[in-house]
């Protein structure tokens, strides 16, 4: 789908010049394609022939603190790369919001599946047994990343991570709140 089919809410031609000046040997085109079925941070296939990239981006307009995050997104990818956690090439980031009106990174396109149901309809049990446990593998791997030695030392703060969760997701609620709702009182 073209840039000019799509209801977009930055200018598709200042993002295309930006591509083009970051990422080298595109020919072509630039195509946008959004993808539907994400949770927060708007997402677009982005290809020029037979270049294919994606692109996450905030969403526009004012977002909480701490939330939608790409930065942090585009920073650990790009401190997993070459470890045991298979990760895309990050290709660019960029916090220059003249460019689409938010911070967004732009990495290679990974060829695969996206299941928006964890329950995995229509993948018979046999190969559910095998992704559920190549997940687990695949976190256990994570876990075992020196995020340290791989220039995350300084990320986040060590310590009390649960109880700064429910303080920052109270706040949220607060902020975001547009009615009454007794039962997320009493859990906060």
């Amino acid at each position: 789908m073209s840039p000019g089919g799509l209801n977009l809410d930055f200018e598709a031609s200042a993002l295309d010049g930006w591509i083009r000046h970051q990422v080298g040997g595109l020919s072509g085109d630039m195509l946008l394609e959004p993808i539907g079925g994400g949770q927060s941070n708007p997402t677009f296939f982005v290809s020029y022939g037979q270049r294919q990239m994606v692109l996450r981006k905030q969403p526009p307009g004012p977002v909480l603190p701490s939330a939608h995050a790409v930065d942090r997104e585009h920073r650990v990818m790009a401190a997993l790369k070459d470890s045991a956690v298979p990760v895309p090439e990050m290709l660019a980031y960029c916090d220059d919001r003249s460019v689409i009106g938010t911070p967004f990174y732009l990495m290679s396109r990974v060829q695969g599946r996206v299941f928006g149901d964890c329950a995995l309809p229509g993948v018979d049990p046999q190969h559910r047994r095998q992704m559920y446990l190549a997940m687990a593998e695949m976190l256990a791997k994570l876990h075992q990343v020196d995020w340290q030695g791989r220039g995350l030392g300084d990320y986040g703060r060590a310590g009390d991570y649960f109880a700064r969760q429910v303080r920052r997701w109270t706040q949220q609620w607060a902020q975001s709140r547009v009615h009454d709702v007794p039962q997320i009182d009493r859990l906060a």
